[in-house]
């Protein structure tokens, strides 16, 4: 009867097409048999090995989904991430290949089946994924790690372990409940990674001891309790894992966490570095030869003397920069890359990218030359805009040309498609080829301004060049300080930049953030995600899109760069306590991922981060503290009120920005602030 429940089954999910063993029936016959033979010879094994009596596995019925993770009923993507999605591939660096169905990811209210085929080209779950799963009551999390004791998370008896399979070694981590939690769901657990993971590297998630707010222990689910206990399930994708998960048993109890004690347990394996940045590579070196050592060319289309009227703009030039493209269709804010049949990003067309240059006044009056800041934007602004407003007073006191450009993907422009993929989540894929695009526009900028159009008229006043074309440093506010580290890397023209109020690891910080507060009206409306646990697994999955520029998955090639590819680079990361819009838990595990140091007078020096005293040659992250009132812990924005404070006020005060620059011409990070860095501001 075993056997012929089994073979019943395996014989129904293949009829359906839900086991991905191939594409020919006789290959899925011979699949199917292999299956039915490895249980009959599990079952024999115990028999053998059993003394006394043997007791022959019962089959447990349990909720089944085409699709799903079905060790948890409570979400169909639940645990997360997991090797559910996963399905073996021996032709990626990984032996595996992402496998999202049509069923997989939750539908909206507007569009019931979300298909986003760039997820299923990576070999691997995201290194900067969030970690999420769930149970049937709310656990009390006392006595579990927080953020502020993330250490007690390496204790032999921690309830919850986050164990590199490769390695053996256990990861520091903190945990919390969704404090988003609606009554459609069970509340979801978020066991927090505290920088980007090894990239092509398996781990193992163990959860034991947990109780509920009677004080009973939680239960495991059924499927997983099947496991636990030796039985047999009718879900197909828990079966075929079954030997995964006894592996991860044994190496769970080798740390002390016993098989019949755990309430949880799954693995996952992160994608190769080749997988997720491989294409933004391929792109990167065609344009480079695209552009040779020069640029292709500019175009000025205004030049305002005396720009503002204030006395601090000599000149604002506008113009455009050409550049390759590898959109379907450049010209519009919602395209996808154009691909092989391999995925590889194809060259479509050169087109005309705005840039803006704004040159100080104060260059013109001295009759000199000064260096040249690529500055990055902040969220949904424009490179115009910015480097038109108040930032020209930077120039001026500093003797620097700012340049800029817009980063699409999160620039004015792309309002709407963040708009359209709150509610048709194959707009995320649009939104992140566009940010590949991004990168290939900047570099292009930097290699024309320092090439083919460093000698143009409006550079100079008179017969004095005013812009240094070959001195040329990046700086980056919010926005730009999160997406700084990823265009440092990738252009060969910059090798040092100062990072404002910036972090890593965008799926991680959103929520935090005040700048959310404008999606969330449609994202959880009817049209869009009405249930909040739908949207916290979407903004997991998203992670996957955005790591092709998350500065995260950049951040390690800091100090030795990647292969011959991607070369070093310096970077001084500034924050500001109680940041309403960047939460400074971004910023430290940003500087945890990169493993750099924090210096001495950092009123925040995170846990697991070398604190070494100033002066230092290389790169650093400092906290600045303006008394700023504090954010709430759990994973809810700030007031609005706070939204422009700590955020914004930082860039007034004079000992960061006498840091700031000096590090950004000489490479030196001083301490300029004594022994604390505090500060006072006007609020």
């Amino acid at each position: 009867m075993r056997r012929f429940a089994v073979l019943a089954l395996v014989l129904m999910l293949s009829s359906s097409g839900c086991l991905g063993f191939g594409d020919g029936a006789d290959k899925n016959e011979e699949n199917i048999e292999d299956i039915i033979n490895e249980i009959d010879n599990k079952i024999d094994q115990e028999k053998n090995s059993t003394e006394g009596p043997f007791s022959e596995p019962v089959l447990v019925q349990v909720p089944y989904e085409e699709g799903c993770d079905n060790i948890n009923p409570l979400h169909c993507m639940l645990p997360f991430p997991s090797t559910a999605f996963l399905r073996e591939d021996l032709n990626s660096l990984t032996g595996y290949r992402v496998n999202y169905t049509k069923t997989t990811i939750p539908g909206s209210g507007t569009f019931k089946q979300v298909e986003i085929p760039g997820l299923n080209r990576l070999d691997g779950m995201s290194p900067s994924t969030q970690i999420l799963t769930a149970f049937d009551d709310d656990p009390v999390l006392a006595g579990v790690a927080n953020q502020s004791t993330i250490e007690e998370s390496l204790m032999s008896n921690h309830p919850t372990v986050l164990l590199n399979l490769e390695t053996g070694e256990k990861l520091p981590h903190w945990v919390e409940l969704d404090a988003r939690t609606d009554d459609k769901g069970p509340t979801i657990l978020y066991i927090r990674t505290l920088r980007g993971l090894e990239h092509n590297t398996p781990y193992g998630v163990g959860i034991a001891g947990l109780t509920n707010e009677s004080g009973n222990l939680l239960s495991a689910s059924s499927a997983f309790q099947a496991l636990i206990d030796g039985n047999y399930t009718d879900a197909l994708d828990v079966e075929l894992r079954s030997e995964e998960f006894g592996k991860l048993f044994d190496s769970l109890e080798q740390i002390g966490y016993e098989r019949q004690n755990l309430q949880a347990a799954w693995k996952f394996h992160t994608a190769s570095t080749e997988s997720i940045i491989g294409g933004m590579l391929h792109m990167r070196e065609d344009a480079l030869i695209r552009l040779g050592d020069e640029g292709i060319g500019c175009n000025v289309t205004s030049s305002e003397d005396n720009f503002g009227d204030d006395n601090m703009t000599f000149r604002r030039v506008r113009g455009t920069i050409t550049t390759p493209q590898y959109l379907v269709s450049p010209d519009e804010s919602r395209s996808l890359m154009s691909r092989d049949d391999n995925g590889t990003p194809i060259f479509t067309k050169y087109s005309e990218i705005p840039f803006t240059l704004v040159i100080p006044k104060v260059l013109a009056d001295n009759n000199m030359s000064g260096p040249i800041v690529v500055f990055g934007h902040g969220f949904m602004g424009t490179g115009e805009s910015t480097i038109s407003g108040g930032s020209r007073a930077w120039t001026q006191a500093y003797n620097v040309s700012f340049l800029a450009t817009d980063w699409y993907g999160w620039s004015n422009s792309d309002y709407g498609t963040v708009i359209d993929m709150l509610v048709d989540p194959a707009y995320f894929e649009y939104q992140a080829d566009r940010l590949q695009q991004a990168m290939i526009n900047k570099i292009s900028m930097i290699r024309t301004i320092k090439g083919v159009c460093s000698d143009i008229p409006e550079l100079y006043s008179g017969e004095t060049k005013l812009v240094d074309t070959d001195e040329v440093y990046f700086m980056g506010y919010s926005l730009g300080g999160i997406y700084g580290p990823t265009l440092i890397a990738l252009s060969p023209d910059i090798d040092r930049g100062v990072l404002w109020v910036g972090g890593s690891g965008f799926s991680s910080m959103v929520e935090r953030s005040t700048n959310y507060n404008q999606f969330e009206l449609i994202f959880n409306s009817v049209l869009g995600y009405p249930e909040r646990n739908n949207r916290a697994v979407l903004i997991s999955v998203a992670q996957q899109l955005w790591d092709s520029t998350d500065s995260e998955i950049y951040l390690p090639f800091i100090v030795d760069g990647y292969k011959d590819i991607l070369e070093p680079n310096n970077i001084l990361t500034i924050h500001s306590v109680n940041d309403a819009q960047v939460p400074m838990l971004s910023s430290d595990r940003a500087t945890r991922t990169a493993g750099i140091p924090v210096l001495s007078s950092s009123t925040r020096q995170p846990y697991g981060v070398d604190v070494v005293d100033g002066p230092i040659n290389g790169s650093a992250l400092v906290y600045f503290d303006g008394n700023f009132p504090a954010v709430p812990e759990a994973n809810m924005a700030p007031p609005q009120s706070y939204h422009s404070l700590a955020h914004n006020l930082i860039a007034g005060v004079s000992e960061v920005n006498e840091m700031v620059f000096g590090f950004m011409f000489t490479g030196i990070i001083e301490n300029t602030c004594g022994e604390i860095c505090t500060f006072e501001a006007d609020w």
